[in-house]
């Protein structure tokens, strides 16, 4: 394989154009995306009262952040396949070649701007994508009226809210037994319509049945401040059992570098941590996935001929991206069922990218 290095005069060049197309093909699919969203939001919004034009505004603005780790992939694609389909019809790719650069040592500034930009979005973009995320759930819960129970983990333990019809329920437990849905050593706080205390519950067991919580065990005080035996008391719920292990803080909502923490938190709890450990290796596996693209796109756009490959390029981006997030999907529901390891669905298939992007860059130098 040719040995002769890049110069940096060429590596700025090639380095700031295909940055400057990837943020262009960027902020078009994102524009894009958006304004079918706000459509979306807006046909939602009508069937509420009291919201207009302005609240989806609002929910959009704040969407988009969490949207872009999503659509940058994207954006990477179009924009590099743009880049070197120019610099092709160009013939600065055929120059360089001419020169004595191989393919493979062509693709380095391509990759070093994919490691930048990933590291970028991990470091910077990640945090406030999860601040917006959370931000958006709770707008939208307070505009849509979305069920208002929730659980929260931190090292205190769990906190739950159960809000029914006439009374609600704050729920505090050292873990959750998910084998028979109890909170362990719970203290129940009731409330009435008017957010007044009724009793407080500090039962020995508290059991999640259908349609209601089964508290055994233990005493209750009332309103006036009586200590009262619990020899066992039924409180209606609308929660299912599977609410207990589902409902916790979603990943999307947590900066990448505090997930590894919060999921000790969960294993701590006695909840499932295999949804955060795979979207969490799946966020860390995004320099693989980003570099691997630029290196297959670089080899596809390079190989092509003259004749129809602006409409061959529009296929292969098409086909490229529905296949990669076909594949990513498919992974990530396989190591949040636990069929695969997190780390294996996380990071396979930027591996798999780098992998093939090598292989195929090789086999070109080779010809």
């Amino acid at each position: 394989m040719n040995r002769i290095n890049i110069s940096p005069i060429l590596f700025r060049y090639m380095f700031q154009h295909l940055a400057m197309r990837v943020l262009m093909a960027a902020l078009i699919i994102i524009a894009i995306v958006g304004v079918i969203d706000i459509a979306e939001l807006y046909r939602r919004v009508a069937e509420k009262q009291g919201s207009g034009v302005l609240t989806v505004l609002s929910l959009e603005v704040v969407k988009i952040p969490s949207m872009i780790p999503e659509l940058i992939p994207f954006g990477v694609l179009v924009g590099s396949i743009i880049s070197f389909q120019k610099m092709r019809l160009s013939n600065e790719i055929v120059i360089a070649r001419t020169s004595g650069l191989s393919q493979i040592r062509l693709v380095i500034p391509a990759s070093v701007f994919a490691l930048v930009l990933a590291l970028f979005m991990l470091v910077v973009i990640d945090p406030i994508a999860s601040a917006t995320a959370k931000r958006y759930e709770t707008m939208e819960s307070e505009i849509f009226v979305s069920n208002a129970r929730n659980l929260t983990v931190s090292t205190e333990g769990i906190w739950m809210r159960d809000q029914g019809s006439n009374v609600s329920l704050i729920i505090h437990g050292d873990s959750i037994g998910l084998n028979e849905a109890s909170i362990i050593n719970p203290e129940v706080y009731s409330f009435d319509r008017n957010d007044q205390v009724i009793a407080r519950y500090f039962p020995e067991k508290m059991v999640l049945k259908r349609g209601y919580w089964d508290l055994r065990g233990g005493n209750y005080m009332d309103q006036a401040g009586n200590v009262i035996p619990m020899k066992g008391r039924h409180i209606k719920t609308d929660l299912r059992q599977r609410d207990l292990s589902h409902s916790n803080k979603p990943p999307a909502t947590i900066p990448v570098f505090e997930l590894w923490n919060y999921i000790k938190v969960l294993e701590s709890t006695g909840l499932p941590t295999l949804g955060h450990a795979s979207y969490l290796y799946t966020q860390l596996g995004l320099p693989f996935v980003l570099i691997g693209m630029v290196m297959i796109v670089a080899r596809l756009t390079l190989g092509f001929s003259n004749r129809g490959g602006w409409i061959h390029l529009v296929v292969l981006s098409l086909a490229g991206g529905l296949i990669f997030y076909f594949v990513k999907d498919f992974l990530h529901v396989m190591g949040t069922s636990g069929r695969l390891h997190p780390i294996v669905a996380g990071f396979s298939p930027g591996v798999i990218m780098v992998c093939l992007g090598v292989i195929l860059l090789m086999r070109a130098d080779e010809n």
